[in-house]
Parts: C-alpha cells; sequence; structure tokens
C-alpha cells in the first residue's frame, strides 16, 4: 500500500459502506444549515402605497435579530466540521478502491520484481545438428581421417572416371590395338600413322583395376563414416530436441506455479485491503457521534 494512504486505515473504524452513509448525513445536515443561512439579512423591510395611513405598511422581509445572528457561527462550524467529515471518509474511501484497484490492476511481471522472483526465459529451439557440426567435433585423428579420404576419392575418382586421363588413355590404348595404323589426309599427302603400345596393355589394366580396387575399399570408408555421420547428426538433433521440449516443461511448470503465487497474494491482498477500517481522528470524533445518533 502506498504510504500516503496508509494514514486512512486501521484494524478498527468504520466500513467503506458506513462512512459514505455517514457522508451522506453529514451533507444533509450541511443542506439544512444552508437552507437556514441561504436568506440571511440584516434589513427588515417592509412595503406600503403612497397616501396609506401610517403603520399600514405589510412587512415583506424580515431581518436576523440577535438570536439569529448568534446562531451564524454555529452553524457555519457545523457545516464546516462536516465538510471536513465529508472531506476525511470521501478521501479515504477513494484511497481505498485505489488501494484495490492497483492491486487488481498489478501485473504478474510487477509481482515478480517486488517479490525478486526471476522466471526463467524461454528456451531457443534448437538448430538442426548438420553433417558439417559432427565433422568438427571430430579428434584429430578421425577428422584427418576423414578429410584424407575424401581426397583420395577425389583424387583418383578424377584420373579413373570416364573422362579422367587415365580412363581416356586406357580407352585409346584399347582403339590402338584394335586399330593399329590410321590416317590423316588425301592422296600423296596421306600420313599413315602406326599405334604401337608403349607398356603392356595388361599392365595397363592390372593398374586400373587395382586403382579401381582401392577407389572402391577409399569410397566404403569414406561411405561408412559419412554414413556414421549422418546417423550422429540426426541423434544429436533428436537428442537437442528433447533436451528443449524437457527445458520447455520445466519452464512451464515454474511459471504456472509462480503465476498460482501471484494469484494467491492478489486474492488475499485484495481482501486484506477490503477489511480495512477507515480512521476516524480524534478532532472529527464528535461529529462522528452526532451523526451516528442521526442514524438512530
Amino acid at each position: 500500500m502506498n504510504n500516503i494512504n496508509e494514514i486512512f486505515f486501521d484494524n478498527h473504524g468504520l466500513t467503506s459502506t458506513s462512512a459514505s452513509h455517514l457522508a451522506d448525513l453529514a451533507q444533509e445536515v450541511i443542506a439544512g444549515n444552508e437552507a437556514k443561512l441561504k436568506n440571511m439579512t440584516f434589513l427588515t423591510t417592509k412595503v406600503d402605497i403612497v397616501g396609506s395611513p401610517s403603520e399600514s405598511g405589510k412587512t415583506i422581509c424580515v431581518g436576523y435579530d440577535g438570536n439569529m445572528l448568534d446562531q451564524v457561527r454555529p452553524l457555519l462550524e457545523e457545516m464546516a466540521l462536516m465538510n471536513a467529515f465529508c472531506a476525511w471518509m470521501r478521501e479515504a474511501v477513494k484511497a481505498k478502491d485505489k488501494e484495490l484497484k492497483q492491486v487488481a490492476n498489478f501485473t504478474f511481471e510487477e509481482w515478480c520484481t517486488l517479490q525478486g522472483v526471476e522466471i526463467p526465459s524461454s528456451p531457443s529451439y534448437p538448430k538442426e545438428t548438420t553433417e558439417a557440426d559432427i565433422i568438427a567435433q571430430m579428434n584429430i585423428k578421425e577428422r584427418n581421417r576423414y578429410l584424407q579420404l575424401e581426397a583420395v576419392a577425389a583424387t583418383i575418382g578424377k584420373y579413373i572416371h570416364p573422362g579422367g586421363q587415365f580412363s581416356s588413355a586406357r580407352e585409346e590404348l584399347q582403339n590402338g590395338i584394335m586399330k593399329p595404323y590410321s590416317t590423316d589426309g588425301n592422296g600423296k599427302d596421306t600420313l599413315i600413322y602406326a599405334h604401337v603400345p608403349s607398356v603392356e596393355p595388361q599392365k595397363v589394366e592390372e593398374v586400373f583395376f587395382e586403382l579401381q580396387k582401392w577407389h572402391r575399399q577409399n569410397e566404403r570408408e569414406l561411405n561408412k563414416m559419412k554414413f556414421a555421420i549422418k546417423k550422429q547428426a540426426e541423434k544429436q538433433t533428436l537428442e537437442n530436441t528433447h533436451q528443449f521440449k524437457q527445458e520447455l516443461e520445466r519452464e512451464k511448470q515454474c511459471y504456472m506455479a509462480f503465476f498460482t503465487q501471484y494469484k494467491e497474494w492478489q486474492l488475499k491482498e485484495q481482501e486484506r485491503i477490503s477489511k480495512l477500517k477507515i480512521n476516524v481522528p480524534e478532532a472529527l470524533q464528535s461529529t462522528y457521534e452526532q451523526l451516528s445518533r442521526l442514524e438512530e
């Protein structure tokens, strides 16, 4: 509760309903006193017609005599006291309503700050673990082996795959064996080319198939590593997603626990403020007693 409003309340005093009712009675007293003072005048006025007998005039307004004059201050004093009573009670009721409204509008975030409660932030959805992430986690031996296998696969494949230099040279050799001679040009200018193997064809075949075998072995090991990397990436993605869901659930439960506490605090605070009684200051005690008698 705001310090400025605490002065109005105590465990003993008036309820807001009683305070409002007494304030209404005070307004009735004020209205009665205002009626008595409304036509205040200190002149008695008579009216007559010219030529009428002496003392035949009619009195149309009677001025205040000494007794009425003596009542002016007491009436004003009573009005001032009643207005002071109304001002106090209405300010108190207004303060109570303001406090109740403030509690009703008190947000969960404001309550957390007041209580020093720190709500855990929602976890971020994990990014998908890629094969590159798994490769980056490899130790020096695994990482080097993976890069080595990739290098071998790229190097050998470049030469033995169709269009590669070794593959093309092998094909050229096979064609040369099948057609040992070829010509270029016509007539006297015709050139005859003789194609003679510079190495044993069988040896070329042996080397080619040896390279192919090496490439296949290398590919098998590389593909095995890639498969394991892919599975590890999928596994880690699933684990991260599962962990995220667990953290999200913990955060949700924590949030709901604190939110329940907040709502309980809000209800108890509203109940406490509603039960507060309005103080009747000592200076207004006699006015309160006077109004209470009128209520009887």
